[in-house]
Formats: structure tokens, C-alpha cells, sequence
């Protein structure tokens, strides 16, 4: 029930362009999280039982039964007439907030995206007041980032969508052979299609007509379904052309762009180069391909070599589930520990703990602790990195915790010499243990911020801090690209879900994927230690 969700998304989107209460807003971001997954909305409304939900209150049942049994909402149709056409499109845009958003439509009838790019191509920008070149420039930067985007879709959305086309083609087909590759089958964190290798049978059994005829229908019923590319071989060359429809430019010249096409699995396509079979996570610079050439591919972070993670947010910042709960998805993930890091004071937004606060939730991990002793709780903060790099809360307050996490979440416009300095001295606060999404990325959505991020590379190792790599499908920030340079500085990483509620633990399995691209070593990554061994690099002076 993706549209149910995506309808309470746009409510709440609605609601904050009206500068409405931030508890009622908040109700329907949680309502929504705890529809996800869901299959049985429409007998739950048929039926009456959507308050048996988590998180559903009377007003929201109400809105989800009209859209569930009738097809509209009328309260999604209220606040669109309430709300200036085109604010809700302009504010798509990073950096463009609703005060500036209804400047342009007042002051120049701006109402599109499209619009708003021509009237920045024309310096109709520069003389608004709150505009000038430098907003206009970084407006048009932004749009250009926006609409290149379009059409592209998260690998956390990609990913299930094509194991479900592939079990209702299978379904349909049981005879025919094929495997997913390309981009999918490397896990990019960004996709821009699925691609499907399918074995052709001498026999013909299943005609192509017939697979593109399929592929239709299974858009038609999943509307959001990027584009499907099927590609053709025969059984003797299935190995090569999956190989080659797997790899990047780069992995393929590194490779020396083989021409003999008989191979009838990868191991065998790999073996007549000489080389070991090479994960397809691995497959995007090349470099791996040296890697295979020395033996030394084994180094690389096992997909089940996570032990714990830590950055975990709970209900008493911006969380949607219980300490206990989350403790407890840790535990079904067979994590040896989880650190709690609930946001802190700054972060008014997301209901940032008051320093009272934080003595009432030391207590509650106290009691989880003894009631859960088969799992390590560690008792963390994510505490804003405020403008002059300084964190929040004192250094009395700051030292009382297991662990901080050093994070940005305002103030992303700074200049690079400024931002860098920032996180430069957040990362040598002697409490700072991880700088947490260290550049700001959300996937689709805003590019990080600027800064001289291999100076911050250099500055972690130095401080003894791990360098994030946060699993949320939305960020997966650390970019794996910055792989290499982490590698050479030797500067450690944490793979960690960001999660806010249960489901979102699972989220690890991204990072995992996005680190093992990054050519990272088990011995590289903090959390592949024991509880008793992260506890001790997290006591250090």
C-alpha cells in the first residue's frame, strides 16, 4: 500500500508548508513509517480495525478509510486549495524553503520547476530582495541536481521491486533461466533501471513478444517500477554476458575487455583470466581486478562479519519505537550490542533530549540492560555539530555518555574553508567517538555539503574517530567512491543504520553492500569487533 503511505507523506509535506503543529505533522511521518511493509489496509478498513495499528489515531483512520474505500481525501484536497499553487513543486528543490518559494511566486508568477530554471537562466533572480547572484546560481545548481535525478530510484526501493518481478516472472515462465545484472546485480545506491539476463532456449518456449508483454503488465501494476531491460544469451555464453552485463566501464577494461564468449557460469569466465570469482558488489573501479590478480580479495568485509551497530534513535527524540523494542530488532538481527543515540538538545526539530532527559533514559538503558544481559546497550547522543564546530551540551554532560556521534544537521550553505573548519573541530572534541553522515547527502535529494573531505579523512585517523557510513537507504553517506582515499589514510569507519524504528536495523545489510564497494577490510570497520572490544576504543582518553 505504497499510495497510502505516499498520501500521508504528502499531508504532512502540506501541513509543514503551512507552518502547521509540529506534534500534528510529526503524528502523520510516524503514522506513515508504520505502514510500511503493510498488505492488509484495505481489509483493515473494510473492516474498521485501522486504530489496532501502532500510531493510527482517529483522525488519520478517517483519512486513510476515505483514500483505502473510496479512492480520494478530501483533506489532502482541503489543504492543496489552501496551500499557493506550485509551492508544494518549488520546494522540492534543495535550499529553496517556503518564505523564499512564495517570493518567486508573488513576485514573478514563477509557479514550476521549469519556470523557476528559465527565470535563474534570465537573472530575474538578482534583484529580489533575499535572492541575489549567489542564490541564483546555487538555485539553478540545485534544479539542475534535481531534474537529473528524475526517473531514478534508491536501491532500498529497487531491490524489492525486482525480487518481486522476478518471482512473478518465475511464476509465470517456471522454465525460463535468467538472473538479475547490471547496476542492480553491483547494488548501486542509485539505479536507473533493472536489467535481467535471460538464458534463450534452442527451443523457443518463451518468445520475446511475450517477456515484453509481461514486463508491461508488471509496470502497469507497480507503478513505480523503473524501466525493466531484459538482455538475451545462449546457455554456452550465459557466464561471459552475465559478467559483462554486470560490470562497469571500469571493471570491464581492467578486465581488457574479453571477446571470447564461451563461458557457461562467471567462475569459468573468471578462470580463463586467471582470476578468482569476483563478488559483483566489487565490480565499479577496477581497482578490484588488482586485487584478484594478488589473491588478496579474501581482505574484503564479509557480509556477515557485523557484530553490533550503534545509531539508534528511539521515541524519545525522533524515533518510532520503544529503547526495548529496538534493543529486542537487534537482537533478531544477532547483533552482539546497540548504542542508542537519540538526538540531542539543538535538534528541536526532532525533539532533541533536554540535559533532564538524559538522565531519565541513562536510567531506562540501565534497566534494559539487565533485563537484555545476553546484548551489550550502549548508552550514546547524536549531538549536533553546532556553527563554530563546537557540540551540543557541556563537556560534564558530554562525558557522562558511552559514546557520541558527531553530526550536521543545519547551516549547510556554509563556504568550504568554513564547513571544513567545523567538522575539523567536532572531530578533535576529545568526546567525538563517530561523525556521523559525515557529508550531508540525502540520495536524490540534496548533495552534500562543501568541505575538504579528505582533510577530514586525515583528521579522523589522527583523533582516533570513525568516519560513519550510515546505512540509511536514503543517505548511505560515506559515499563508497571515497573508498580508496579512507583506505590510504587508513582512517576507520562504523557501519550504522541510522535507524528510527525496528525494520530500520535491517538497514545495515545496505551499508555492508556500499562498504564492501569501498574495498573496506574487516579490520577497518570498528563494529566487526566484539562487544568487549568496541568498549574498550570507546573508554580511551
Amino acid at each position: 500500500m505504497d499510495r497510502a503511505i505516499q498520501l500521508l507523506h504528502e499531508i504532512q509535506r502540506l501541513m509543514e508548508l503551512r507552518g502547521e503543529n509540529l506534534f500534528k505533522i510529526r503524528a502523520f511521518e510516524k503514522a506513515a513509517q508504520q505502514l510500511e511493509g503493510r498488505t492488509d489496509l484495505l481489509e483493515r478498513a473494510q473492516s474498521k480495525t485501522l486504530r489496532e495499528i501502532p500510531g493510527i489515531g482517529k483522525g488519520i483512520e478517517e483519512i486513510l478509510s476515505e483514500f483505502l474505500l473510496e479512492g480520494r481525501s478530501s483533506v489532502l484536497d482541503e489543504l492543496k486549495k489552501a496551500v499557493p499553487q506550485g509551492l508544494l513543486e518549488l520546494t522540492q528543490i534543495p535550499g529553496l524553503g517556503p518564505k523564499k518559494a512564495l517570493t518567486l511566486i508573488e513576485e514573478l508568477g514563477v509557479r514550476t520547476i521549469g519556470e523557476l530554471e528559465y527565470a535563474c537562466k534570465e537573472n530575474r533572480l538578482i534583484g529580489l530582495k533575499g535572492f541575489g547572484l549567489k542564490a541564483q546560481q546555487k538555485i539553478l545548481e540545485n534544479v539542475s541536481f534535481f531534474q537529473a535525478h528524475q526517473g531514478q530510484q534508491k536501491l532500498s526501493e529497487a531491490w524489492p521491486l525486482a525480487e518481486k518481478f522476478y518471482q512473478e516472472i518465475k511464476q509465470e515462465y517456471p522454465e525460463l533461466q535468467l538472473s538479475e545484472t547490471g547496476e542492480l546485480r553491483r547494488k548501486l545506491e542509485v539505479l536507473s533501471h533493472l536489467e535481467f539476463l535471460v538464458v534463450e532456449s534452442e527451443e523457443g518456449k518463451v518468445k520475446r513478444d511475450a517477456l515484453e508483454t509481461f514486463i508491461e503488465g508488471f509496470r502497469k501494476r507497480n507503478e513505480h517500477s523503473l524501466p525493466i531491460v531484459l538482455h538475451f544469451c545462449s546457455v554456452q555464453e550465459f557466464g561471459y554476458w552475465l559478467a559483462q552485463t554486470t560490470a562497469s566501464q571500469a571493471h570491464w577494461e581492467e578486465l581488457g575487455a574479453p571477446a571470447s564468449s564461451r563461458a557457461q557460469s562467471e567462475e569459468e569466465f573468471y578462470r580463463g583470466l586467471g582470476l578468482s570469482w569476483i563478488a559483483p558488489e566489487l565490480r565499479e573501479t577496477g581497482e578490484e581486478v588488482e586485487w584478484a590478480r594478488k589473491g588478496t580479495l579474501e581482505q574484503i568485509l564479509p557480509w556477515d562479519s557485523i557484530r553490533g551497530v550503534f545509531h539508534a534513535h528511539t521515541l524519545r527524540s525522533d524515533g518510532a519505537a520503544s529503547l526495548e523494542e529496538m534493543v529486542q530488532a537487534a537482537l533478531k538481527q544477532g547483533f552482539e550490542y546497540i548504542g542508542i543515540s537519540d538526538h540531542s538538545q539543538s535538534a528541536y526539530y526532532a525533539q532533541g533530549l533536554k540535559v533532564p532527559d538524559l538522565w531519565s533514559q541513562r536510567e531506562e538503558v540501565e534497566k534494559i540492560q539487565k533485563k537484555y544481559p545476553q546484548i551489550k546497550v550502549f548508552w550514546g547522543i547524536e549531538s549536533d555539530i553546532l556553527q563554530d564546530g563546537s557540540l551540543d551540551y557541556e563537556p560534564e554532560v558530554l562525558k557522562a555518555f558511552d559514546f557520541v556521534i558527531a553530526s550536521i544537521h543545519s547551516r549547510f550553505q556554509m563556504d568550504r574553508a568554513a564547513m571544513t573548519e567545523r567538522v575539523l573541530k567536532a572531530i578533535r572534541n576529545p568526546y567525538t567517538r563517530f561523525l556521523g553522515h559525515p557529508t550531508g547527502r540525502l540520495l536524490l535529494g540534496r548533495k552534500g555539503y562543501e568541505l575538504d573531505f579528505e582533510a577530514v579523512i586525515q583528521e579522523a585517523h589522527q583523533y582516533g574517530v570513525a568516519i560513519e557510513l550510515n546505512s540509511n537507504p536514503n543517505r548511505l553517506d560515506l559515499d563508497w567512491r571515497w573508498g580508496q582515499v579512507m583506505r590510504k589514510h587508513q582512517t576507520l569507519t562504523s557501519i550504522n543504520p541510522d535507524a528510527h524504528d525496528v525494520e530500520g536495523i535491517a538497514d545495515t545489510r545496505f551499508g555492508i553492500a556500499m562498504a564492501r564497494k569501498a574495498l573496506f577490510s574487516k579490520h577497518q570497520v570498528i563494529n566487526t569487533q566484539s562487544a568487549q572490544e568496541v568498549e574498550k576504543w570507546l573508554k580511551r582518553k
